[in-house]
């Protein structure tokens, strides 16, 4: 026991876990890392939704500082699957899978199930041809909502995750863990070459185990934690710099080339280069020791509340947009100033208001499971 937490306290500030919320009361270990993954990464993926309000803007100068802006926070998708695995290789630790499977239902997947029907409702009623327009049948108005939702919306995350979640549980001491992450990382792979080739669908929403091989990642990241914390703690602030960067030039680079294809895929979540990309900015988080993020947001309760009430905000927000008349929207966007500060605007708008939205959730009995966990 001594030992143990001799190791403990040896590790760096970001890597412990908080003893308080841990323990024979079965919940996760409150890390600071991931308190600091999950903010900045709530904060990426409303900032790749909303930065583009505006549109691209017409000037070739403007529209490339648009893409450097937005390829820097596009790391946040990646960024969850890593500390979901974390945390899934220590609840695995003091509970069975079953048991942490159906809490994790419980915690995500009935608030996003209610989200995700009140975003479509709003998306047929201010945009008919998104839902296909009046239905004849509740069977024809099911399809539309599952391939919206679960394929086209930015609440796809959900289902995928789940899906990525089942298969590392079903596998979990079943099947060796270098066989499991050779496959899962091939799947990455696979889905990061098919930007290109087109096999499958491209768009990383329909990328149904492209992303498991980071929720194996983070599992084996707690199982080695130790060696893993020795290490983050060698390496240094320069070295992980001068990686992040090589990373975010490639990502560029691979922007360049894509638009140059034509493919429609030049911000894919799964591009190698931004998996790559992704995985740095991920370890440059956790070496930082200092709390990241504001203590008027609490962090592990009203991040995925943020994440569930943000699209439907977007979705009023870009409704209100298309009745501005195309020749004011051309004019906003021959104006490099103008169209960018738009987005940050966009962005600062439909985060704040999603956080208060939470807040506001949280405070009601009745409605605070909505917000989930």
């Amino acid at each position: 026991m001594v030992a143990d937490e001799k190791v403990e306290r040896s590790k760096p500030r970001s890597l412990r876990a908080n003893e308080g919320d841990a323990g024979f009361r079965g919940q996760t270990s409150d890390y600071l890392f991931v308190n600091n993954v999950r903010f900045l990464a709530m904060i990426s993926i409303v900032w790749v939704h909303s930065i583009g309000f505006g549109g691209f803007a017409t000037r070739i100068s403007t529209l490339r500082l648009q893409l450097v802006i937005a390829q820097l926070m596009k790391f946040g998708t990646i960024s969850f699957f890593l500390i979901s695995g974390y945390l899934l290789g220590e609840g695995l630790t003091r509970t069975g899978r079953t048991k942490y499977f159906f809490r994790r239902v419980k915690a995500v997947l009935v608030p996003w199930i209610f989200w995700s029907c009140v975003w479509f409702v709003f998306a047929v009623f201010l945009d008919p041809l998104k839902g296909g327009g009046l239905k004849n049948s509740l069977y024809e108005l099911a399809q539309d909502y599952v391939k919206f939702v679960f394929f086209q919306s930015i609440y796809w995350f959900v289902p995928n995750f789940f899906l990525c979640f089942a298969l590392v549980l079903a596998l979990h001491r079943r099947v060796p863990d270098y066989v499991q992450g050779a496959i899962f990382g091939a799947f990455s792979v696979f889905y990061g070459v098919n930007v290109y080739l087109r096999i499958v669908p491209a768009e990383h929403t329909s990328a149904l185990f492209g992303f498991v091989f980071y929720l194996w990642l983070g599992q084996m990241a707690y199982k080695h934690r130790d060696a893993w914390a020795r290490w983050l703690g060698n390496v240094s602030w320069a070295r992980l710099w001068v990686y992040a960067g090589v990373a975010a030039m490639l990502t560029l680079a691979e922007i360049h080339m894509l638009r140059g294809l034509r493919t429609g895929e030049e911000f894919n979540t799964v591009r190698l280069s931004n998996q790559l990309f992704s995985v740095m900015v991920v370890m440059l988080i956790v070496k930082c020791t200092m709390t990241l993020y504001p203590k008027t947001i609490d962090v592990r309760a009203e991040t995925f509340g943020i994440f569930l009430i943000h699209p439907i905000l977007l979705e009023i927000f870009i409704a209100v947009r298309d009745r501005v008349p195309d020749r004011t929207m051309l004019g906003i966007r021959g104006n490099g100033v103008l169209v960018i500060s738009l987005g940050l605007a966009t962005f600062g708008t439909i985060y704040l208001l999603s956080l208060l939205l939470t807040k506001v959730l949280r405070r009601v009995p009745y409605l605070k499971w909505t917000i989930g966990r």
